[in-house]
């Protein structure tokens, strides 16, 4: 008897981890469950200024916190994807408690397979390599505009345009914030009249994530591009040039949208402001992905 029950005792000592690590494998936990506190929350919605126009995604949305409070205290909507059916349930039943079950719905799925593509914001309490696996989907797929708040784990080489600091009872958390840019590299070309001369231009940009350089070509003559920058599918830049023997200041600020970027340039010269439309274009071939695809299994 006594043999009996020892080797009972080993074979559940085997057997008992070996379920459970075959429950984490069936679910593909990539992603301990862990709440995220109500003032991280509150802090996440603040930075990322979610309002009842927003459709949030918390990708790996536990309990449903994130969405219920975004639904409950700012009026938006939102999805949680999570692909524990466990969380999904706590999910729901939190929603129905909070009364927002018409805002909010909640998704069992693989956070990695799942389209989030019509998301405004997107809210992560993941792990580094997850959000670095996650980050060329999130620039590829997202809507340049749309905001991303991480819980504590950055972006790796992408850097965040916010972090906040929250301090807690027992460790400071803190909080990523980034504006997904739009893709503007490559080749663009447009033309302006400058005292009453119809040049032609072509720009080069080289893209980083958000950071952005390039140059200017007027024919042979190749102008450096200052003041450069770009927030979601906004970009802004200052052009100097010499036109009929007269410094040309230019001020650009137009929209992305595709291969085309519109807006108004401001030229300012010989106490004479001139105001004036541009469009360019961009050659479809000259583009270059902001980030590569990360095939690594973790």
């Amino acid at each position: 008897m006594k043999k009996l029950c020892i080797g009972l005792l080993l074979a559940s000592y085997f057997i008992i981890p070996f379920v459970a690590l075959a429950q984490d494998t069936y679910l593909h936990l990539d992603v301990p469950y862990v709440p995220t506190p109500e003032s991280v929350v509150e802090a996440m919605l603040d930075i990322a200024k979610v309002n009842k126009n927003d459709i949030l995604y918390d990708l790996g949305c536990g309990d449903g916190r994130i969405v219920i409070t975004a639904a409950k205290n700012k009026g938006a909507r939102g999805v949680g994807i999570d692909i524990n059916p466990k969380r999904i349930q706590e999910s729901i039943t939190n929603a129905e408690t909070a009364k927002v079950t018409d805002r909010v719905m909640f998704v069992e799925q693989d956070l990695f397979t799942a389209n989030f593509s019509e998301a405004t914001v997107v809210t992560l309490y993941l792990l580094p390599d997850v959000n670095l696996r996650l980050r060329p989907r999130l620039l590829r797929e997202l809507k340049p505009g749309t905001r991303i708040v991480s819980h504590d784990f950055s972006m790796g080489e992408w850097e965040s345009d916010q972090i906040r600091e929250i301090p807690d009872n027992y460790h400071s958390h803190t909080v990523y914030y980034w504006i997904i840019p739009a893709n503007i590299t490559g080749r663009w070309e447009w033309n302006l009249v400058l005292k009453k001369e119809n040049i032609n231009y072509s720009m080069e940009v080289n893209q980083q994530f958000q950071h952005i350089n390039g140059t200017v070509s007027v024919g042979s003559l190749k102008i450096p591009i200052e003041d450069i920058t770009l927030e979601g599918g906004r970009l802004q830049f200052v052009l100097e040039q010499n036109v009929k023997g007269d410094m040309v200041v230019m001020d650009f600020d137009g929209q992305v949208n595709g291969n085309s970027l519109s807006g108004s340039v401001k030229s300012e010269y010989s106490s004479t402001t001139d105001n004036q439309q541009w469009e360019a274009t961009r050659d479809p071939s000259t583009i270059t992905p902001l980030d590569i695809e990360n095939t690594e299994t973790y």
